[in-house]
This record gives structure tokens, C-alpha cells and sequence, in this order.
């Protein structure tokens, strides 16, 4: 699975930062399917990677457990509304 949300600054990402924002969204998504929690928003997940990775974070493993940490109810998918 590859991250394709749009960039909120005028900046690209280095060939280094797009490896470690999609290992590290691939290690979230792989991660919440494994706990049984399939329901999160994606797009929420991708967000915190890009915002952590726009602090300077370039490790896949922080990215994923920046972005994993502090889910609430409001950060899943809300069915049949």
C-alpha cells in the first residue's frame, strides 16, 4: 500500500522520508489488522505519519507508533452514516 494524501506544505519529500512515511503507514495498517482493529480511519493514520515526518521523525517503527498512539472512538470509520 502506497500514501497518496496531498501535501498540506509546498514541500516534497526526500526519496529517503517517502520510504520510511510508506514503510511506516504499511507497519500501521499492518499493525491495527493484526490487533483486530480494522475499522480505524486510514486517512487519520496517514495524517499523524506526515505530520510526524514533517517534525523530522524519519524512522518507520516512530512514525507507525506516533501515528497508532492515542486513537480514539472518533478516529473510526462511522458505518451507515
Amino acid at each position: 500500500m502506497t500514501l497518496s494524501i496531498p501535501r498540506p506544505r509546498n514541500r516534497s519529500l526526500d526519496p529517503e522520508e517517502v520510504l520510511a512515511v510508506n514503510q511506516a503507514y504499511d507497519l500501521a495498517c499492518q499493525t491495527l489488522q493484526n490487533i483486530g482493529q480494522l475499522e480505524v480511519d486510514r486517512e487519520i493514520i496517514a495524517r499523524r505519519i506526515l505530520q510526524a515526518a514533517e517534525g523530522g521523525e524519519r524512522d518507520a517503527d516512530k512514525l507507525c507508533a506516533r501515528a497508532i498512539h492515542g486513537l480514539t472512538a472518533f478516529d473510526y470509520r462511522q458505518h451507515g452514516t
